[in-house]
């Protein structure tokens, strides 16, 4: 394998196909597993977070411990309403139950600030309208989902915010992370060690995945935390890629 991938490198070099595509560091990892650094993510006193989330729960699934650790510090805006969550009940009535168990998530942690969309699940795409109003002139992180996850609205969701990235006033030290929802994330840059939270992320993600819908839901989900933590001396860790906002601008969309 190490053979292939030295002969892969060295015909790219030759090409100079790099400079021609101008891959950024995140497709360089994908493409050739390069090892990045791997830090403690810390949140400092006094740190303005901003969470973009694509769905009801989202947020919970890829920093649920995170936020939980430092809820005075993270406000979570969650941009469609689940309207095709719950395949069961018409698409007013989803949105309803996963606004209310939303709310329920933010009111268990008493977080600093939380909105949730009322705009349905696969038309994010149509309201940038309503995305470009989020203010992120005093956020010192912005937390975004994978930008592979295979969500129409994931896709939307980067678009818009790439667009805000440009068109509006954020400040200078601004860095952007990217957390795991629905797909893992290929390369990582930090971890955060949640073990002390470990009950508190599952009483959320319970909330949204009770048992007797979703059963073992919750239990593969923080099977991915457990996995996450075997090289880091912890049992549960989340993890995460951090960007400059100009690195994050370079990363091609799908």
């Amino acid at each position: 394998m190490v053979a292939i991938q030295k002969k892969i490198i060295d015909f790219i070099k030759k090409t100079n196909i790099i400079k021609k595509i101008n891959y950024n560091k995140f497709v360089f990892y994908f493409l050739f597993g390069l090892k990045s650094q791997f830090g403690r993510l810390k949140i400092n006193i006094g740190a303005n977070c901003l969470v973009l989330s694509q769905y009801p729960g989202a947020e919970t699934k890829g920093l649920g411990g995170l936020i939980a650790q430092y809820p005075k510090n993270f406000e979570v805006l969650c941009l469609t309403n689940g309207s095709s969550m719950l395949s069961e009940f018409a698409p007013r009535e989803s949105a309803s139950i996963k606004k209310q168990q939303f709310i329920d998530v933010m009111k268990q942690l008493r977080i600093k600030g939380y909105k949730i969309f009322d705009i349905d699940d696969k038309t994010l795409k149509n309201h940038y309208s309503t995305f470009k109003k989020i203010d992120i002139s005093e956020a010192d992180y912005i937390f975004v989902p994978n930008v592979y996850d295979n969500n129409i609205d994931t896709i939307a969701l980067l678009r818009h915010f790439k667009q805000i990235i440009k068109d509006k006033e954020h400040k200078e030290n601004l860095k952007i992370i990217m957390y795991e929802s629905d797909f893992p994330l290929c390369t990582l840059d930090y971890f955060a060690d949640i073990s002390p939270i470990i009950a508190t992320k599952k009483r959320m993600l319970d909330t949204y995945y009770p048992e007797d819908k979703y059963p073992n839901f919750v239990n593969r989900t923080l099977g991915l935390n457990a996995f996450r933590s075997i090289q880091h001396g912890c049992d549960f860790c989340e993890t995460f890629m951090m960007f400059t906002p100009d690195e994050f601008l370079k990363i091609p969309l799908i």
